[in-house]
């Protein structure tokens, strides 16, 4: 008590010249600075870190009482957390960290995970209670240009891997060209492509990937261009440099990826039924619960078990073309006669049901009723660029077409070195 009051007295002693009007401001001496008076430094609190990973076949509870933590205080996490992440819905070998009180972990104090490639969940402790919040920590994304380029020499989906392009481009650089080439039947050893898409960073890493801006194909000799317009946007569409739509009535093919087992026939032997029989329409061999699309937009006129035909779909498109679709495995959920479908919209799954010796889909065509050869069919396409749009899309072209790598160096990155081939020998897709 002696010292506060000396303190105190020596406080009002040093500051009554400065109170003093009459006395000079320069003859203000210093004064020492008491002893008993000290500065010191608030030391924060010491923090541990550990990482940790939900074990493999375990969940996100049992790791965490493996580690340390109480039934109570797991408990308290995940009440903490469930208006952001159900912790019980947090994948086997996520990775996450947990901050503790000290070495000892006596004390846990707060828990971080990253729940998806953009954001986080943090769980700690807050407030003079010290309870759990959670809070969402959003990592921003940042979307760039990246270019890639192909070569097929033997499989598409070789070429994407050989230039390390994820394979998974190569269905949406098909999807561009699903008016002008069939990838079933057309592809052939000597074909190139390239293309701009918007490559998505989190922290410098890749998390997906965004749109086709502009790709280039190269199928026997002719190549196909695809710009898209407006590059942003839910109307955005595909055209060609001129201005005109790549889309047109109808995509070359109800299946992506899969292979010709058996085309048009005014005459052919039956492999169940051992006659020869008009075979009307085109059969696609591909794994059973292949995705089957529609090939055009319309409505429903039938669908059901019918007989050889197995499960089929038949759809109307307009007053004069109509598309079957038969031996299906499976309809997708929601379809029923006089539903309407888009076009590229999944209708059901290759199968074998009815008159089938392995899983195949068998596509039929009509035209004005008729049965017709869809592989020798063309059709007009969609609605080109409107003209008050064109002069901003014909800008858009030339630098579209200013970020796409030289053709050359799609000819030089092979898995064999080899040069453009002559012969047309097709490509079987994988």
């Amino acid at each position: 008590m002696f010292k506060l009051r000396s303190c105190a007295v020596a406080a009002i002693l040093c500051l009554q010249p400065a109170c003093n009007p009459s006395q000079n401001r320069d003859s203000i001496q210093p004064q020492p600075v008491s002893p008993a008076v000290k500065t010191s430094k608030v030391e924060a609190p010491a923090v541990f870190v550990t990482r940790h990973q939900v074990e493999k076949g375990s969940s996100i509870y049992q790791t965490l009482k493996s580690e340390g933590l109480n039934p109570q205080t797991i408990l308290e996490l995940v009440k903490a957390a469930k208006p952001i992440l159900p912790l019980q819905d947090v994948a086997s070998e996520t990775a996450f960290e947990l901050t503790w009180d000290g070495p000892e972990r006596n004390t846990p104090l707060k828990l971080a995970l990253r729940h998806a490639a953009d954001s986080s969940l943090v769980i700690e402790r807050n407030g003079p209670g010290l309870e759990w919040t959670a809070s969402r920590i959003e990592h921003p994304i940042t979307v760039v240009q990246k270019t890639f380029h192909g070569f097929v020499s033997n499989s598409l989906w070789e070429s994407a891997e050989f230039v390390g392009m994820d394979p998974t481009l190569i269905t949406s650089l098909a999807e561009v060209f699903a008016w002008q080439i069939d990838f079933n039947r057309e592809v052939r050893r000597g074909d190139r492509w390239r293309l701009t898409v918007e490559q998505k960073l989190v922290d410098d890493k890749t998390i997906g990937w965004g749109n086709i801006l502009v790709a280039e194909y190269e199928n026997n000799g002719q190549v196909y261009t695809g710009i898209r317009f407006p590059a942003q946007g839910e109307k955005a569409s595909y055209y060609f440099p001129n201005g005109q739509s790549l889309k047109r009535m109808f995509i070359k093919s109800p299946i992506k990826f899969g292979r010709i087992t058996s085309g048009f026939s005014r005459s052919r032997f039956h492999p169940v039924l051992h006659v020869h029989r008009p075979h009307n329409g085109v059969d696609y061999g591909a794994p059973s619960g292949t995705p089957v699309m529609a090939v055009g937009s319309g409505t429903i006129e039938s669908i059901g078990r019918k007989g050889g035909s197995g499960n089929m779909i038949k759809i109307r498109h307009n007053g004069t073309y109509s598309t079957a679709y038969l031996h299906l495995k499976g309809f997708a959920t929601g379809l029923r006669k006089g539903s309407n479908v888009e076009q590229g919209q999944v209708i059901g799954y290759v199968g074998s049901t009815g008159l089938a010796t392995g899983p195949h889909l068998h596509f039929a065509f009509y035209e004005n009723g008729r049965y017709m050869d869809p592989l020798g069919l063309r059709f007009p396409s969609a609605d080109p660029v409107a003209k008050n749009q064109l002069p901003k899309f014909n800008q858009l072209v030339q630098n579209a077409l200013r970020t796409l790598p030289d053709w050359q160096l799609a000819q030089q990155d092979t898995p064999s070195g080899d040069k453009h081939p002559t012969d047309d020998t097709h490509t079987v897709l994988r």
